[in-house]
């Protein structure tokens, strides 16, 4: 694995979820990542399954903004649409981005993205978390990657009930 890119007393809020070499886990290990509470790619892969992705690929068809709106869903989170981005600066401070983008194939590399805000509001940690074998678990040297795409992520509201 390789080593992360941050600096020695920085701690990230979302902690990795590894994909290994299945490399369509992506998506699911992101989710794992953002929901925390331990769980791990295999727990969302059966929750996706419940949803009606297949137990073996191709899963490209199924995969898409709706199924991490659901999957997200299900841990009280709320997802937006895909939206087109050029800079992390324009990303929400929460988001799953799509990063080493080939738009002739349609497919690129999903991360967590952070924007880690201090107590005072002051200032501001951006960081990604990444899932892929050989690349930094976590980075804050953003340089090179590129969001083409992402998806905004929030705390559902808490509705009170009469």
């Amino acid at each position: 694995m390789a080593t992360a890119l941050v600096p020695s007393n920085f701690q990230p809020h979302f902690k990795r979820v590894a994909a290994g070499e299945d490399r369509h886990a992506d998506v699911y290990c992101v989710i794992a990542s953002l929901v925390g509470n331990a769980k791990t790619l295999d727990d969302i892969r059966k929750q996706a399954e419940t949803l009606g992705v297949p137990k073996t690929g191709p899963y490209y068809p199924y995969i898409d903004g709706d199924l991490i709106a659901k999957l997200l869903a299900g841990y009280g989170l709320v997802a937006t649409v895909w939206k087109e981005s050029k800079d992390f600066k324009d990303l929400p401070d929460v988001a799953i981005a799509m990063v080493d983008y080939d738009a002739d194939w349609e497919v690129g590399r999903c991360v967590v993205f952070h924007r880690m805000r201090s107590a005072d509001g002051k200032t501001a940690q951006s960081y990604c978390v990444d899932s892929s074998a050989g690349k930094p678990a976590v980075t804050t040297d953003l340089t090179g990657l590129i969001p083409s795409w992402y998806i905004g992520v929030t705390q559902m509201q808490k509705t009170s009930s009469k």
